[in-house]
C-alpha cells in the first residue's frame, strides 16, 4: 500500500499545476458545505488577472467544477428549461426521489409536484416562477416512487444570458425528517393521550378558526360542555387506573357522534366537548345532548365490573348566546353548572340570566370562605319523639348560617356549594365537633339525649374519617353511644367494602349508624343486610302528602315493614299535623320529627323548651 501511495503522489507531482487551479484545488468549504467569502474573493481576483486565456477557461472549468460538488453536496440539484421539462437532476435528487434518471430528466418537473397536499398559494408561486422566471423560495412536496411524500425547502434562479432566461436552476433541502418531527409535536400537543380525542389546545383553536370563518357568512354554530357526574368518586374509591379505563370507555362512545360537522374533544380531566359547525338548528343542538345523555343510561364496562354514571351538558350557541371563543366556552359551561344544580343528568342551554344565578354563586362562595374561616356558623337542634314513650329522646343537628352581607343563607344553597368547593371538610369537622361537646353538656346536666350528626358523603369516603371521629370523641369527652351519625344510603352503594368496614369501625365505638332519607336514592335491599345499620329515617317528600298520597302510604308502609323485620328503628321526618302521627302509630313507627312538636331551636333554648312542652299533649291534642 505504501509503494503504491507514493506512486500515485509521485505522478500527481508531474502534472502540471497553475496557480490558479492550485487555489481551485484546495479551495475552502464551510461547516455546511459552501465556499468560503474569502475563497470567492480569491476566484474573482483570478479571473480578471489570468496570465492567459488559457488559463482563465482552465480557471472557470475548475470552478464550476467546485461549484457544482459543492451545490450538489448541500442540495438536490434540477435544472429545468422556461416550460418546466427537467434537463438535468442531480444524484441526490434521482435517489431520494427513488426514480431513474431517465423517468426524471425529460419529463415535466410538475409531475412530481403533488399539489393535493402543498399549500395552493406555494404551489401557485413555484409554478409560475418556474415558467415566468423569478427567484422564490417555498415549501414544496415531492411524489416519489413508492407513493410517499418527500417535503422540500425549494429554491428557484432563473439561468439568463444575454437578457434572455435559458433554464431555471432549482434546489431543494430535504425537512421530511423536520416536519415528520414537527407533526409528531403537534399531534402530542393536541391530541389527547390517553384518549386520542382532540384535547383542550385543540378544540380552543378549532372554536376560534371556525368563528373566524363564520364572521362574514350567515352561519349557526354550538358548544357542547359534558361533565361527568360523580366521575371523581368512582377515581377516589376504585382508583386512578379503574378511573382512567372508565374515561377511555365514556371517549370509545362519544367519539361515535363524530361526522364532517361535530367533533369531539377531552377537555380535561372529566369534562369533554363537542362542536357543531355549519348551522346547526337549536332542535338538533338538543338531540344530539339527548342521544349524549341516553347513552350514559347504560353501565359502561370498565375491567369486568359495570359502572354506572351520567352526565351533564351545557350548551351555548353562536351567534345566538356569543360571537367570541372565550364566552362561548364560559357559557356552556355556566349552563352545565346550572344543570347539575337541578339535579344532574340534564341538559341546559345558556340563557342570559344564568350569568346572573353563576355569579350569585361565586358570591356565596367567597363569603362561605370567609365563614368557614372564621367559624361563623351556629347549629340549631331539632327533637325527636318517641311514639310510644311520647318522650324526647334525641335530636338531630342542623347547620344554620347567617351572614352579615347574605343574611340568613339556606343550607340548601350553601351546602352544595360547600361540597364542590371542598369547604365541606373543614365545615363538616366543626359541625361534628361541635355537636360532640353540645351532647356532653347537655349529658352532664342530666339530659341523656341522642345526637343525630349529619355526615357528608365526601367526608364519609375520606380514608381518616374513623381517626377524625375518634379524636374529636377524645377531645370532647362525649359518650360514643350518644352519637347517631346519618349518611345518606346512596353513599353505601359504590365501594361497599370499603364502606362497610367504615362503618363496621365506628359500631365497635359504639356510634349508631341511621339512613337519611331513605327512599329517595338508588334503594338496594341487598346493602340493608349486609351493613350494620340502627334505623332508617324516613324522608319528608313521602310524609308531606301521606293522608292524601295511596302511593305514598304504600311505600312508607313498607318502609316501616322492612325495617322491623331488619330489626331497624323508624323514623319520620317532616311530621306536622296530628293525623300523620295517627298514620304512623297505626304502622308502628318508633320516632317523628316535624314542626308539630317543634323546629330546630338554638342550643340555649333546648332544655327549656322540652321540659316545658310535654309531647303528648302535642301528639295526642
Amino acid at each position: 500500500m505504501l509503494m503504491k501511495e507514493q506512486s500515485h503522489n509521485s505522478r500527481r507531482g508531474k502534472m502540471r499545476r497553475s496557480p490558479i487551479n492550485k487555489d481551485v484545488d484546495d479551495a475552502p468549504l464551510n461547516k455546511n458545505r459552501s465556499l468560503s467569502p474569502e475563497w470567492l474573493k480569491i476566484l474573482s481576483k483570478r479571473i480578471l488577472k489570468g496570465d492567459s486565456w488559457d488559463e482563465k477557461e482552465s480557471f472557470l472549468t475548475s470552478s464550476i467544477s467546485v461549484l457544482k460538488k459543492a451545490v450538489e453536496d448541500i442540495s438536490l440539484v434540477v435544472v429545468t428549461g422556461p416550460d418546466g421539462e427537467v434537463t438535468y437532476a442531480s444524484e441526490e435528487y434521482i435517489q431520494t426521489m427513488q426514480f431513474d434518471q431517465e423517468e426524471i430528466v425529460g419529463k415535466s418537473y410538475f409531475d412530481r409536484i403533488d399539489v393535493n397536499t402543498m399549500n395552493v398559494t406555494d404551489c401557485t408561486v413555484l409554478t409560475t416562477a418556474i415558467k415566468e422566471g423569478y427567484d422564490i423560495k417555498v415549501e414544496s412536496r415531492h411524489q416519489k416512487k413508492n407513493g410517499s411524500l418527500a417535503v422540500l425547502e425549494t429554491a428557484v434562479f432563473p439561468l439568463v444570458h444575454s437578457g434572455m432566461r435559458f433554464a431555471n436552476l432549482i434546489l431543494h433541502q430535504d425537512i421530511t425528517p423536520l416536519k415528520e418531527a414537527e407533526e409528531t409535536i403537534k399531534e402530542l400537543v393536541t391530541v389527547d393521550v390517553l384518549t386520542g380525542l382532540k384535547n383542550r389546545k385543540q378544540f380552543e383553536l378549532d372554536l376560534q378558526k371556525m368563528i373566524t370563518s363564520y364572521q362574514s357568512l350567515s352561519k349557526s354554530a354550538a358548544v357542547l360542555f359534558i361533565d361527568l357526574d360523580r366521575f371523581k368518586y368512582y377515581n377516589d374509591t376504585l382508583g386512578h387506573f379503574t378511573g382512567d379505563k372508565l374515561i377511555e370507555e365514556i371517549s370509545k362512545e362519544l367519539v361515535l357522534f363524530e361526522n364532517s360537522q361535530v367533533s369531539v374533544y377531552r377537555y380535561g380531566g372529566d369534562e369533554f366537548t363537542i362542536l357543531m359547525r355549519n348551522e346547526p338548528e337549536r332542535e338538533a343542538v338538543e338531540s344530539v345532548a339527548r342521544k349524549v345523555l341516553a347513552r350514559f343510561q347504560k353501565p359502561f364496562l370498565v375491567l369486568d365490573n359495570e359502572l354506572f354514571i351520567t352526565a351533564t351538558v351545557g350548551i351555548s350557541l353562536y351567534p345566538e348566546t356569543g360571537v367570541a371563543s372565550t364566552p362561548l366556552v364560559q357559557q356552556s359551561e355556566i349552563a352545565m353548572q346550572h344543570a347539575k344544580e337541578r339535579g344532574k343528568n340534564h341538559y341546559q342551554v345558556y340563557e342570559t340570566s344564568l350569568r346572573t344565578k353563576r355569579d350569585e354563586r361565586l358570591r356565596i362562595e367567597k363569603r362561605l370562605r370567609k365563614a368557614t374561616e372564621n367559624q361563623q356558623f351556629q347549629l340549631y337542634y331539632q327533637p325527636q319523639v318517641d311514639l310510644k314513650e311520647n318522650k324526647v329522646v334525641g335530636f338531630e343537628a342542623l347547620l344554620r348560617w347567617n351572614d352579615e352581607k347574605l343574611g340568613d343563607v339556606s343550607p340548601g344553597v350553601f351546602i352544595p356549594i360547600a361540597e364542590d368547593s371542598g369547604l365541606i371538610f373543614p365545615i363538616g369537622d366543626w359541625v361534628l365537633e361541635q355537636a360532640c361537646y353540645q351532647a356532653k353538656q347537655w349529658y352532664d346536666k342530666g339530659f341523656s339525649t341522642r345526637m343525630g350528626i349529619n355526615i357528608s358523603p365526601k367526608q364519609f369516603q375520606r380514608p381518616d374519617f374513623v381517626g377524625k371521629v375518634k379524636n374529636i370523641i377524645e377531645k370532647t369527652g362525649v359518650n360514643p353511644s350518644l352519637l347517631d351519625l346519618e349518611i345518606t344510603e346512596n353513599d353505601l352503594l359504590y365501594n361497599r367494602d370499603e364502606c362497610f368496614k367504615t362503618l363496621k369501625r365506628l359500631k365497635d365505638i359504639g356510634i349508631q349508624i341511621s339512613i337519611d332519607d331513605f327512599g329517595t336514592g338508588y334503594s338496594s335491599l341487598s346493602y340493608l343486610r349486609r351493613f350494620p345499620i340502627d334505623t332508617l329515617k324516613i324522608d319528608q317528600s313521602f310524609i308531606r302528602e301521606v293522608i292524601e298520597n295511596t302511593n305514598d302510604q304504600a311505600i312508607v308502609t313498607s318502609i316501616i315493614q322492612l325495617a322491623h323485620n331488619m330489626n331497624m328503628r323508624v323514623i319520620a321526618e317532616g311530621v306536622e299535623t296530628a293525623e300523620m302521627v295517627m298514620f304512623l302509630n297505626e304502622r308502628n313507627c318508633d320516632e317523628m320529627q316535624g314542626f308539630l312538636y317543634s323546629k330546630a331551636l338554638p342550643a340555649d333554648n333546648v332544655m327549656d323548651f322540652v321540659n316545658e312542652k310535654e309531647p303528648t299533649a302535642v301528639l295526642h291534642s
